[in-house]
């Protein structure tokens, strides 16, 4: 580029910075306009107008590192979303005066002035000038990335000290033609300045929000100050489990995933390290982002399959393989590994009945209101635009990474929506990994995970370490790691048994050779890991049988009994104080004193429950069943998570009398909207629907007083914090349909057995027999406890129908609750006017169509 064909040579010739040239030297220019003018704003070039109004000024070059280029994006729309107007520009790509006289008019204007240093920074006349203009002008903020303050002293970088100067170095002003002494000067202010920051892959998150809350300081922005703590300050637990520190092998794959989200491998030489054997000219077409023809838009890619498939869109990956392979841990150890890169990491379980709740409560992290009344007015789209604000929040350039865990279907468990519909329209930075054991989701690009290789696999078995080992022990461990095909899984929970139970590996495989197979019954839609793998049927079998000789004193085999109660829950992690209700209800009512304990644990991490004194066996099985690998603790205090390998089998191995101890368990807690999903699963068991889910072939029957309980602490919760929380509108109609049929069927069956008694009753006074009396002549009041609460749930179906503008069906439902409150209240009272009002309202809207 010709420097001088764009006046840029004149103000690097200078000292002084009132030599340096104002904003009239470049109004000058023959194809620049006239700036000082009084024209109206619709005549002013838009990158003028922002110049004018620029709160912050962030000059950077593009052929920094890559790391470089991120920050710029996720720093300039971070401070655009708290309300700071951002000039950001890399000058050495400006093709006209306007452009550079919008730069100068930017700089001259802007409080503060961020320059975002890396080794091309300092060889370019932009940047020095840039630096320069800032230091004397006391408004620099460096952020340094690939270099630190102390890099960056004149004389090393000329003399070429360092490991780093020796490779970069060297009289770098002489890359520009400009003068020596202003070089010097600008190098040599960056370690003058009041405030910096250093930024790197380790690091780039808590820079840049610390950056903005300084920036917002300097501009005088309470809002932004003040949301950057409130974020701070957030409970916010991005990912459900602790990171594994036993985490072993996966290099590769790790470093792929990497390289396909962000097109290069920090740290590494990526076309070596990768291997990848693609033409040079297909190279970058591969790397997860595909440039654009636009030249001024390089950065904004679509992502390609590395096979040379076009996948769905952009920084989506999905990987696929078996249970137990170890998908989840992978993705898990790559959002630990990355989490700095990105604002947030988002982890959402794609259970197929769960799928669209986690969904949209991320709405509250991203600071969104998605319930249904802050949507836009009556509408018949409700669901889809509060769905629609998830997505927009996530086309920006701020970073965020979803993790979809066990995605189980192509299409939405309530109204058969294609997934694609929940993910975001990919022009920002979001990268979004999805796990399942699916062959392929949509044509979004495949990721198989492989297998471990042999010594892969050993390590899994051995530990770091395989000092100790007998020589047949090894023996052993290499004929159960071919037996378990090398299943991941498998081979932690033998290196687990090993570590924590008095036995060794060859009476191990002698006892898992001895156990006898039972068979198993299986549907379609199960998971087939059973099927193709009977020896890890046998391990579980015999992993369970130590666990109940460990304790001796214990009864009924109180490991697996916990495991069978786990497989009624939700996906979500389980409070542990739930857990033990729903496993140990009885015993717990006849000693409040180990109950009371068991609930004081939710409030004190996991391991703590083995602390418990003797007579809580069920803690010191928790506590066995969490080293053993079987239950693993969430991040969250309080929490325990069961495999799904460990719940198919305990379900295949057990009965419904858990689920009943499991719906029991809700209904003592109540709804708890950090558990909701648990009370959806009990929901789907005693309401009967959904029930061709997999997870859903059984349904549990509750009495006529527990159903109205049941009713009144979960259904009702349920549907108020779905609606004015995530706008779920198809999930909560279906439920208050099932809810109402219910409640109808329940109150014509006590009207029936009534009915009966009474028939009875006159036989009886014939015949001179004893009386027998029905639920509703001993209860009287429950059969207006029945009739009351379904003109609760009529009147809620009413409100969501005015709220979707079906005015029509609202009418209907609403004049049966008014004729239900007439006959319990009286017409005259305050519950019935309140419905009745609610018909007023549905006239009055209908009266506008």
């Amino acid at each position: 580029m010709n420097f001088k064909s764009i006046n840029i040579q004149e103000p690097l010739q200078s000292a002084p910075i009132e030599q340096i040239p104002s904003l009239k030297n470049y109004s000058q220019h023959p194809t620049a306009p006239d700036i000082e003018s009084d024209s109206p704003s619709h005549d002013v070039p838009t990158p003028l107008a922002r110049a004018r109004s620029c709160d912050v000024y962030i000059g950077h070059n593009r052929l920094g590192p890559p790391l470089s280029r991120r920050l710029v994006k996720w720093l300039t729309a971070e401070l655009e979303m708290l309300g700071a107007s951002v000039f950001s520009v890399d000058r050495n790509r400006n093709k006209d005066a306007i452009s550079h006289c919008a730069a100068r008019v930017a700089m001259d204007v802007a409080p503060v002035g961020i320059v975002v240093v890396t080794i091309p920074t300092l060889s370019s006349a932009f940047g020095t000038e840039e630096m320069l203009l800032f230091s004397r002008n006391k408004k620099l903020v460096p952020i340094f990335v690939g270099l630190t303050r102390d890099n960056c002293v004149s004389l090393d970088v000329i003399q070429r000290k360092g490991d780093l100067w020796s490779r970069f170095g060297g009289e770098l002003w002489r890359d520009y033609g400009g003068r020596e002494e202003d070089w010097i000067e600008a190098v040599d202010g960056l370690s003058r300045v009041d405030m910096d920051f250093e930024a790197g892959a380790n690091n780039l998150r808590d820079c840049i929000l610390n950056a903005v809350a300084f920036i917002g300081k300097r501009l005088g922005k309470r809002n932004i100050i003040e949301s950057i703590q409130k974020w701070f300050e957030s409970d916010l637990h991005e990912l459900p489990f602790p990171r594994n520190d036993n985490f072993i092998g996966r290099k590769q794959e790790l470093r792929e995933l990497e390289f396909i989200l962000f097109g290069y491998v920090e740290g590494h030489d990526t076309e070596e390290l990768m291997g990848l054997e693609i033409e040079k000219n297909e190279r970058e077409k591969e790397k997860g982002k595909m440039p654009l023809k636009n030249e001024e838009q390089e950065e904004e890619q679509m992502s390609c399959n590395i096979a040379g498939k076009g996948s769905y869109d952009r920084g989506i990956v999905c990987v696929t393989g078996e249970t137990g392979i170890g998908k989840t841990e992978l993705l898990l150890e790559f959002a630990y590994r990355h989490s700095q890169r990105y604002k947030a990491v988002f982890w959402v379980g794609g259970e197929a009945r769960f799928l669209r709740e986690n969904y949209m409560k991320l709405s509250g992290p991203l600071g969104i209101e998605a319930g249904i009344d802050n949507g836009s007015g009556v509408s018949n789209n409700i669901e889809e635009e509060a769905i629609g604000k998830v997505c927009k929040e996530f086309t920006r350039d701020i970073p965020y990474l979803m993790v979809i865990d066990n995605l189980e279907m192509e299409r939405d468990f309530w109204d058969g929506r294609s997934i694609s519909d929940l993910l975001p329209a990919f022009t920002g930075q979001t990268h979004v990994l999805i796990s399942t054991r699916l062959p392929k989701i949509l044509n979004i690009m495949q990721f198989k995970l492989p297998y471990p290789s042999f010594s892969e696999a050993m390590v899994l078995l051995k530990g770091e370490s395989s000092l100790g080992l007998r020589n047949e022990d090894n023996g052993a461990l290499k004929i159960i790691q071919e037996k378990l095909r090398q299943l991941p899984f498998g081979l932690v929970l033998v290196r687990a048994i090993l570590s924590h139970l008095t036995i060794d590996a060859q009476t191990l495989l002698e006892l898992i050779d001895n156990a006898m197979l039972a068979e198993i019954s299986y549907t379609p839609k199960e998971d087939p890991v059973f099927q193709y793998n009977p020896f890890l049927v046998q391990l579980l079998d015999v992993c369970f049988s130590l666990c109940n000789q460990f304790y001796k004193s214990t009864k009924n085999n109180l490991a697996l009994k916990m495991v069978e109660v786990s497989t009624w829950f939700g996906p979500s992690p389980i409070p542990v104080g739930m857990l033990a209700y729903a496993t140990w209800g009885d015993t717990l009512n006849s000693n409040s004193n180990i109950w009371k304990k068991l609930r004081d644990s939710m409030l004190l991490s996991l391991p703590c429950m083995g602390a418990l004194n003797a007579e809580g066996k069920e803690a010191e099985v928790l506590s066995m069943l969490m080293r053993l690998g079987i239950a693993r603790s969430g991040t969250r205090p309080g929490l325990v998570y069961f495999h799904d390998i460990f719940k198919l089998y305990a379900r295949k191995r057990s009965n419904v009398q858990p689920g009943s101890w499991f719906v029991e368990a809700i209904i003592n807690e109540g709804f708890l909207p950090a558990c909701s999903d648990h009370a959806w699963a009990a929901c789907f068991l005693v309401l009967k629907f959904g029930l061709y889910h997999p997870a859903v072939s059984v349904s549990i029957d509750l009495g006529p007083h527990d159903m109205l309980i049941f009713i009144k602490r979960l259904v009702i919760p349920i549907v108020t914090y779905s609606l004015n929380e995530l706008s779920l509108c198809s999930a909560v109609m279906e439920i208050l349909r099932v809810a109402t049929r219910r409640l109808e069927s329940l109150e014509k069956s006590l009207l029936n057995e009534a009915e009966a008694s009474r028939k009875n009753n006159y036989m009886s006074l014939l015949f001179m027999s004893g009386k027998s009396q029905s639920v509703i002549e001993s209860e009287p009041s429950i059969h207006r406890d029945i009739v009351t609460l379904r003109a609760v749930i009529l009147e809620t179906r009413a409100k969501m129908m005015i709220k979707m503008g079906k005015y029509d069906v609202a009418e209907d439902v609403c004049r049966i609750a008014i004729n239900i409150k007439e006959v319990i209240y009286g017409v005259e009272h305050v519950e019935t006017q309140s419905t009745h009002q609610i018909l007023d309202l549905i006239a009055n809207f209908k009266s506008r169509i």
